[in-house]
């Protein structure tokens, strides 16, 4: 470091090197800002055996986050030998260092996944008992949970059913904010545990929900749990696939209304949800505090299957009064019914549709694919209400209608299924009407690139463009493909080079992305005097994008 351009007051903490020049040590606080930008565990456990003082500074950020992953076979490494040669499996390793070592009080994420591989299940479940390798489990992590002080987020997405001991260990926790619970998938009887609640409790994510699995009793956490701001429910897709209506909402939500008290949530999430809708469903949740709602594959829209009719019209004849005070709403289903909630409602400031559909798989033991077979022997087959071009076309003019005219001054991020292709007079009046949006996501009718040089002036505040593919034709991938990286960076570049565009960095062209940089001049005049300037552009990979809303919200996760 050349002192010259150093700060005299840091000169006193200057030592002498090897060959007797001066090496200014960094302070502290300089070392600590420099070790929190690393991100990668490999380079914190590098750094952390790099001396004693880094040690002292990054073993805290090391120890933040741990996520212990189980596998139900044995993995041989390049040398082809055993993981964990010499000792046991990297989760029982990862136990053994947070309950024997001083480091566990650093945690403030814990996180268990993976496969545990249970013994002599069947056996265990017809006297009643759990397998003893699953309770030595839920002590061992009882045990790690009670030292980890600052514990703010657990996580359990083992295929094994989490047992009371945790869930006590964990109500424990006065920081523990965020929990998530993946629940087994096997219809062996266990033991169905009442979860208490968690004071300090912020977001709650429960997944693979089957009334025929021993799913935990969640309804007194939900009750108890005053702090909920964020609930995700995941129920098994074998419910709606079946078309087996096992699910009932007062299981979850009962004692709630029975105490008279509503959730203070802001968002809520369902994904598979397949249950009718009770009466005393507006009891639940606080309307005046709901502020976004994510539905996946939950309600059926156009070009579902029309056999969930009977299941799904409770929610249409009656839609829930906090969808009225949203500002953010998330979904894979879009229907005649939604649009007409859109166009009775104003405020909206987020709106994904995603594009994405589920494949139909076949669920556990055969179940789905049984009642299929006696339904096909009996009955002619029934034909999907799938949408024509022209109606999907109408559907969609309607919703951008409805946004235009009811949420276009507060409209933020707009993400467009790909079923609808937009037309030029159809952008250029949503331009017109949302001049405030920031990120954009849609399909065009007629690959014309040019179109949005033309209208990009018109929205100052766009980051982010997203111009998704036809689903129904390659011919526009296949004609971006058949240019090379530079060629695309080039026209880009030119394209949005002025400086109302300054806003734009990500512009995203079927699966392809590009980074807008910053504006460079190009030291030249043009004809009326005004200096030229060209917009740095590169493609890179869509991770880039993963955390950008009309990238990483269009999937069927909740």
């Amino acid at each position: 470091m050349a002192l010259s351009h150093v700060n005299g007051n840091m000169l006193d903490y200057a030592v002498n090197g090897e060959n007797g020049e001066q090496v200014v040590a960094l302070p502290l606080n300089l070392i600590a800002l420099i070790v929190s930008y690393l991100d990668d565990v490999a380079d914190l456990a590098r750094v952390c055996r790099t001396c004693r003082v880094l040690h002292y500074m990054t073993l805290p950020q090391l120890y933040t986050r741990v996520t212990l992953h189980s596998y139900a076979r044995i993995r041989y490494g390049s040398d082809e030998r055993p993981e964990g040669c010499g000792g046991a499996s990297p989760l029982a390793m990862g136990l053994n260092g947070l309950i024997s070592r001083n480091i566990t009080g650093l945690v403030r994420s814990f996180s268990l996944s993976g496969e545990w591989k249970e013994y002599d299940l069947e056996e265990f479940a017809k006297v009643g008992r759990v397998s003893d390798n699953s309770m030595m489990l839920s002590m061992v992590v009882r045990a790690a949970v009670e030292k980890m002080e600052k514990l703010e987020s657990f996580s359990w997405e083992l295929n094994t059913k989490m047992l009371q001991t945790v869930y006590h260990g964990l109500a424990q926790r006065p920081t523990l904010s965020s929990l998530t619970i993946k629940f087994p998938a096997l219809r062996l009887p266990r033991p169905v545990i009442l979860i208490p609640p968690i004071p300090k409790l912020k977001t709650l994510k429960i997944t693979d929900i089957d009334p025929l699995c021993y799913p935990d009793d969640i309804s007194l956490l939900l009750l108890g749990s005053k702090n909920l701001r964020d609930l995700k429910l995941h129920w098994s897709p074998r419910m709606r696939d079946g078309l087996e209506p096992s699910v009932t909402l007062h299981s979850y939500f009962g004692r709630c209304i029975a105490a008279d008290y509503k959730l203070p949530v802001k968002f809520i999430a369902f994904q598979n949800l397949y249950a009718q809708q009770i009466e005393d469903f507006e009891k639940i949740f606080d309307p005046k505090k709901i502020q976004g709602i994510t539905m996946i594959n939950s309600l059926a829209g156009a070009g579902d299957s029309i056999e969930t009719t009977f299941v799904d019209d409770t929610w249409r004849m009656k839609p829930p009064k906090f969808l009225q005070n949203l500002k953010m709403m998330r979904g894979d289903n879009w229907s005649r019914t939604h649009c007409d909630l859109l166009s009775k409602t104003t405020g909206l400031q987020k709106l994904y549709l995603i594009s994405a559909k589920k494949e139909r798989k076949e669920q556990l033991n055969g179940t789905v694919d049984g009642i299929r077979s006696l339904r096909a022997s009996s009955h002619p087959p029934v034909t999907p209400a799938t949408p024509s071009g022209l109606s999907a076309t109408s559907l969609g003019k309607d919703y951008l209608a409805a946004l235009s005219e009811n949420h276009g001054t507060t409209l933020r991020h707009l993400l467009l299924p790909s079923q609808w292709r937009l037309g030029s007079d159809d952008i250029a009046k949503l331009v017109r009407s949302c001049p405030h949006l920031e990120q954009l996501g849609l399909c065009i009718e007629k690959p014309d690139l040019n179109l949005f040089r033309h209208l990009l002036p018109f929205l100052p505040k766009l980051f982010a463009i997203r111009i998704l593919e036809n689903p129904n034709s390659s011919a526009f991938s296949d004609d971006l493909h058949a240019h090379s990286d530079e060629t695309h960076e080039r026209k880009i570049s030119r394209d949005i080079s002025k400086r109302e565009n300054s806003s734009l960095k990500w512009l995203g062209i079927c699966d392809l992305l590009f980074e807008v940089g910053r504006m460079v001049s190009l030291g030249e005049i043009a004809e009326n005097g005004e200096p030229l300037f060209t917009r740095t552009v590169k493609r890179v990979s869509l991770d880039a994008v993963k955390d950008i809303e009309i990238w990483g919200l269009d999937s069927l996760q909740i």
